[in-house]
């Protein structure tokens, strides 16, 4: 019989305890704060333990960025020595509290990275969500069909979800028909339907067809070069059609409306960006004039694991036989996993606040440099080297700190944060229109400086 051992005494593990015990001699727990009978020594302590009592197996509970050092320890011992090593998912994967031995998995890449997701804000979420109909547009992505996912596994009575790329829509569904085929209670919860937002008849059918009470705008566009060399395409999608849903949305007495931005929306250096800055200001201006409906933006860092993030980037390459590239070897960026994302975003539709940017602490920034090395490392990549190649002009070596805790509100949930924004466009609706039909990227830039006075466009200059 293969002898283990439990790192962190957390209560799931307590349940784990004694589904793995019927197979397995479990000799105890190390943790730092748990004492008692089962309580073999601090955590630290596992690894003398596992070297002197000839250890087979190792269970970790839910890394975190507390305890990644801990983690990169154990990892570094089991390899070493040829001990499996096994850990507990994220709290989200556990929702219903029943906790399964299949929860079990091999260590990925981001649990060096992060912290576990808070347990005060499942219930309350849950709360918040049960017998509503949530609608989702732009959500064939990856982070957005994790909106998808949770928000069932918050109880949402349904779930509405739209985007203009069939086969993305074509792929998520062929995903979730075998999610629901699994899950039996999400049967019958989800919609799925190929709309744009430009479409404001079709869009104002869905509304009437569904009735949405939450409504998540994750419609745009991403990748940044893209929009610089097509600029009529990111003012339309990014901000003149947002008119549409949002307008939609209050027509047909939607109670929450979240948009979804980021970062880098602060001090903007590219079309993209500035776009998204201007779309802030636009939802601001509506929730100044209405009040029907409330409104607010969630600002968030870099995902791991979404389409384009540098991990998913790193990924294809190793398979290719590539050396990875960075486009800098001092570059920083702030990380948040995909669970972690939409986790946060879901909560903040929950708190009171009307009309206010949402800030999350995402802790401290990671050397995109010292990233690729660890996941060679972890990948086991023996002979892939890294290229360092140019930073691009609109890129910034160090992301902008948009969350100053001694200016910022802190919310009743931790690390959710709201900042202040005091600045007012009143002739905003006026200024978005004079972009329709305008596709000279000079023209654009002008109307995009005179409603944005910090907008340096780093592209063009150079």
């Amino acid at each position: 019989m293969e002898k283990s051992i439990i790192i962190w005494a957390w209560d799931a593990w307590q349940q784990l305890y004694l589904l793995i015990s019927q197979k397995e001699k479990i000799l105890g727990f190390f943790d730092d704060f748990e004492k008692g009978p089962n309580i073999l020594g601090s955590v630290l302590d596992s690894i003398e333990y596992c070297k002197q009592n000839k250890i087979d197996k190792v269970y970790f509970a839910i890394p975190s960025l507390e305890n990644k050092l801990i983690l990169s320890k154990v990892i570094k011992f089991s390899r070493k020595n040829d001990l499996k090593l096994l850990i507990l998912p994220s709290v989200l994967d556990i929702i219903e509290w029943e906790v399964k031995t299949d929860y079990l998995r091999s260590v990925e890449f981001e649990d060096l990275l992060f912290r576990p997701i808070r347990k005060s804000n499942i219930d309350k979420n849950k709360e918040f969500f049960e017998w509503k109909t949530v609608m989702i547009s732009g959500a064939a992505w990856t982070i957005w069909s994790e909106l998808v996912k949770q928000s069932l596994r918050y109880w949402a009575k349904f779930v509405v979800w739209f985007d203009h790329s069939e086969i993305w829509v074509f792929d998520q569904m062929k995903n979730f028909w075998l999610l629901t085929w699994e899950w039996s209670e999400f049967d019958g919860k989800l919609a799925l339907h190929i709309k744009s937002i430009r479409d404001k008849p079709g869009i104002d059918f869905l509304f009437k067809k569904y009735k949405p009470d939450i409504v998540f705008n994750a419609a745009a566009y991403k990748h940044v070069y893209q929009m610089e060399i097509n600029p009529d395409e990111a003012i339309k999608t990014d901000i003149v059609w947002l008119k549409n849903i949002i307008e939609i949305s209050i027509k047909n007495d939607v109670e929450n409306f979240c948009q979804i931005s980021t970062d880098k929306a602060v001090n903007p250096t590219n079309i993209m960006w500035a776009s998204k800055r201007i779309w802030e200001l636009l939802i601001h201006y509506y929730s100044e004039h209405q009040d029907k409906m409330k409104l607010n933006a969630v600002r968030f860092w870099n995902v791991l694991w979404s389409s384009g993030s540098v991990l998913t980037i790193f990924k294809k390459q190793i398979e290719l036989w590539n050396n990875i590239t960075v486009t800098h070897k001092d570059i920083v960026r702030y990380f948040m996993s995909i669970e972690e994302a939409v986790n946060l975003v879901i909560t903040t539709t929950t708190l009171k606040e009307k009309w206010k940017i949402f800030v999350l602490d995402m802790w401290d920034p990671v050397n995109i440099y010292n990233l690729a090395k660890r996941y060679i490392k972890l990948s086991n990549a023996k002979g892939i080297g890294i290229n360092i190649i140019w930073l691009k002009p609109w890129e910034k070596l160090y992301e902008e700190l948009i969350l100053d805790k001694e200016q910022d509100y802190r919310t009743v949930i931790d690390k959710i944060f709201i900042t202040e924004d005091k600045w007012k466009y009143e002739n905003i609706l006026q200024e978005i229109d004079k972009f329709k039909n305008d596709f000279d990227i000079k023209s654009i830039l002008k109307k995009m400086k005179n409603i944005l006075p910090e907008f340096q466009h780093k592209y063009n200059e150079a």
